[in-house]
């Protein structure tokens, strides 16, 4: 391996250190903003451990690809490197990008699939109160049926049954 092909999996893997701090960071603030009861929320820490796990296999596949699975020290050094890198330098700009997109995307989102919700429901309220306006005075006429003549055939028919001998 050339100097130059080292330089490069060191930069390969700073980079790859950059996008494991703004995963992992982004993982812990999107499990902060989940409300307490939440069940993701109180699993978080086994969510946390998952992420970790799923970006050392994504790192080793990077390694694989880039070195052909060659391990040095200095691998894990520069990905050390780069999580300390956006911790120190990149964090606010991540964060900034963050809060930009999901104001520019997942918000609108959002919004449309709130306004679609509520227009299916106050239209399911809608027909169900015009079928209940039209119901009404079959409703009446089953009430004032019910207490003259419902109610008398109920009782006859219970004191026949229930009969004390």
């Amino acid at each position: 391996m050339t100097i130059n092909e080292q330089v490069v999996s060191i930069l390969i893997m700073i980079i790859s250190g950059l996008f494991v701090g703004a995963i992992v960071d982004s993982t812990r603030y999107l499990l902060s903003t989940l409300s307490p009861g939440s069940f993701i929320r109180k699993i978080g820490y086994g969510v946390e451990l998952v992420v970790w796990v799923l970006l050392g296999a994504l790192t080793f596949y990077i390694l694989f690809i880039v070195k052909g699975g060659e391990w040095r020290l200095v691998d894990p050094l520069s990905q050390i490197l780069g999580i300390f890198l956006y911790e120190s330098v990149f964090q606010r700009y991540f964060r900034f990008i963050g809060r930009v997109f999901v104001l520019l995307t997942i918000r609108p989102i959002l919004a449309i699939i709130k306004f679609i919700y509520s227009v299916i429901i106050g239209t399911i309220r809608l027909l169900l109160r015009i079928i209940a306006i039209l119901f009404t005075p079959f409703y009446k006429l089953y009430i004032i049926i019910k207490k003259k003549y419902l109610i008398k055939i109920y009782t006859k028919f219970r004191r026949i049954i229930f009969k004390k001998r």
